[in-house]
Formats: structure tokens, sequence, C-alpha cells
């Protein structure tokens, strides 16, 4: 079976400061990722590394703050390292003598996905971690041996699958012809496509069909240019309207925006929540995942909310971006970007925030369909 999952597996290393986090990630990743030092406090925001384990798939691994952290920003780098454990799909959790076996059975309790290491087995002090924590039977790894690098990949392969997911689902068969059309807009970025483009054009391959990209200004060509009708057209969202008016109403038409929120957002709940807007909801936050300048043709700065108070009265907006979602109760309804830069796990821990506290959501794509009065027409 093809695995169409292409989102990066998250896993991020938590730990008392110089319990072996660092330099765990400098051996696992064979390069000079992080800073190691025995001075505590050494890291301080989350540090990334992406890398690919065979037979397994794309992962990315986050080096934290160390939990006892004493130093003066130690209140700062904490709550980053609680944003990142909300993109978890898997937590290494590297024991220390300082740590006491309850607390770290309140753990095990608390995270299904969860692995203990005993680090440092290379040192004297390694083997008296593994025996102080013998009874959640740890996964011992020595920095010196270069099989424990293999010994822990084929643990994440043994205990951890990722899961076989599509994105264009039963929209895309064997021998379809799919045409995607891709901005070449001012917020476009230079000579490269997006990741949700880039995924998807790749899955079709995959799955043995066509794809064949245009821009807005080209469709009507490139629809000339076949000798049959597409049988899915993808657009980026904003362009729904223009799509939806040169295309024959018999060809299925969906956006990037609405195939990524069934991807790994939830789509039922995202359709259900955009009607809030035609029930009275007035007070909106749109919130966008990347962090670039607002431009002139930005789709959450400037076309949405155009659209949004061309269509109701007294619409008050607000932004946040990036990891910023805070205070989330005081508005009627959350208007979430595709959420190419986050993965499924951090993207539905947000949703299940906004149900907790009654708070409709919904995304771009699924917004734009519904204002230019052609949601009921997109297939997801």
């Amino acid at each position: 079976m093809i695995a169409y999952n292409s989102e990066r597996f998250s896993l991020v290393l938590l730990g008392k400061t110089n319990s072996g986090k660092s330099s765990f990630l400098n051996y696992i990743s064979d390069q000079d990722v992080s800073i190691v030092s025995s001075q505590k406090g050494t890291t301080t925001d989350p540090i990334k590394k992406s890398m690919e384990i065979h037979d397994f798939g794309p992962v990315l691994f986050f080096d934290t703050a160390g939990f006892d952290d004493d130093t003066n920003l130690y209140e700062k780098r904490i709550e980053k390292t609680k944003k990142t454990i909300e993109k978890a799909d898997l937590i290494l959790y590297f024991l220390s003598m300082e740590d006491e076996l309850d607390d770290i059975f309140k753990l095990k309790k608390e995270y299904k996905n969860i692995i203990f290491i005993a680090s440092k087995q290379d040192l004297d002090i390694g083997e008296k971690i593994f025996e102080k924590f013998e009874s959640i039977n740890p996964l011992k790894i020595n920095l010196k041996n270069k099989n424990d690098r293999d010994k822990f990949f084929d643990k994440i392969r043994s205990d951890f699958k990722i899961e076989d997911k599509t994105i264009t689902k039963n929209l895309v068969k064997e021998n379809d012809l799919v045409l995607l059309v891709i901005p070449q807009d001012a917020e476009a970025p230079k000579f490269r496509l997006i990741k949700p483009q880039v995924m998807t054009i790749r899955e079709i391959i995959d799955k043995n069909a066509t794809a064949v990209s245009t821009n807005l200004k080209n469709l009507e060509n490139t629809l000339n240019s076949f000798n049959k009708k597409p049988d899915l057209v993808i657009t980026d969202s904003q362009y729904f309207k223009e799509v939806y008016n040169i295309l024959d109403k018999d060809i299925k038409l969906t956006s990037f925006s609405v195939l990524f929120s069934a991807f790994k957002a939830d789509i039922d709940y995202y359709i259900e929540s955009v009607k809030k807007l035609d029930e009275g909801a007035r007070k909106i936050l749109i919130a966008e995942a990347c962090s670039h300048p607002p431009i002139s043709e930005d789709i959450g700065r400037v076309k949405i909310p155009k659209l949004l108070k061309k269509n109701y009265d007294k619409i008050e907006i607000e932004f946040a971006r990036g990891d910023d979602f805070e205070n989330i109760e005081k508005y009627d309804l959350i208007i979430q970007c595709g959420a190419c830069m986050f993965n499924e796990k951090y993207v539905k821990e947000r949703i299940k925030l906004a149900k907790e506290k009654n708070i409709p959501m919904t995304n771009y794509g699924i917004v734009l369909a519904y204002l230019n009065g052609i949601l009921e027409k997109i297939y997801i």
C-alpha cells in the first residue's frame, strides 16, 4: 500500500536540564544541531531538526528547554516547551536521577505516546538511571555505540505507524486528469510551490493519475488544450468564484484548503461553524500559521476581511499569527488558515480547545466557498 501521508511525524524531546536531550539529537542526526553544555539553560527556544527514518517516513525532532531550568527566562522557556508538546506525535522523555518515580508514572498515564529513555549509558550515571527506573522499561542509549541509533529507529518502527492518509481521497483515481490552478500573485513565494501544492501533486502522481498545473490567467487556454475535460480541478481558495464561473458545471471543483481541512482537521465541524456568520457571529479571529509580513493581496489580512465586511454589518476582526492562540473565548468565530505549517496533532489540539470553549471554528477555504455562495457545489 502507498502511504500518502507525507506530513512529518513530530518527536518532542523532554526532560530536566542536562538529561541528555541535546546530545541525543546530535547523536541521532549525526550532526551538531544543538549546543551541548553542562550549564543549565543552554537550550532556549525549541530547536527543530527534520530527517527521514528509513521504512518509517519523514520526522521532525524538537529539542526543548529543561523543566528545571532556574534561569531568569525559565517561565518563558517552559511556555515555549508546553506549546511544542501540543505538536508532539511522540514524546521522548529523558530520565535523570533528579526525576521522581511517581512523577514519571503520572507522565506515562497522561501521555499515550511516550518513550522513556535512559541515556548516558556510556557514563557511570547511565546505569544508575536505568536501575532507578527499570520498572518502566526505559530504552537504554549509549551515545558512543552507533548500534544504539539503529535500536532507537527499530523501536520507532515497531511501536508507531504513520497512518496511511490521502489528501484527495476518492476524488482522484488511476488515469484521472487533475488540473491545479496555482496563483502567481504577489503573495505566492518566489520560484517555488507551497507545501500543500507539492504534497497534492506528489499524491496525484503516486496514484498514477496526471497532474497539470496552470494559473488563473491561463486557465481557459489550458482547458481548451485538453482533449477531454479534467476529472477534478483543485484551485487556490481565493479564486473559487473565478474558477467556478469558467468551468463547465459538470467538472468537479475543490481547493487545497478544503482538501487539507479534511486531511488533518475536522471538515464537518468547519462546515457547521461557518454558518454562524448568518446567525450573528460578528467578533471574529483570523488565525494564520505563517508569519510572513502582510501584503496588499494577503488572503487572511485583506481578501477575507473585505468579503466579510461586504456581506455582514458590524464585523469586528482580530488577527493572530504563528502559535498565538490565546483568550479565544471572546470570539464568536475563529477562521483558521489552511495550516500547512502545522501538523495534524497541533491543528486538532486547536480544534479541541475551540470545542471545549464552545467557539465555532472554520478555515479559509470553507469561508471563501461559503461567502461566494458555492460551498454546496464544492467537492470534499
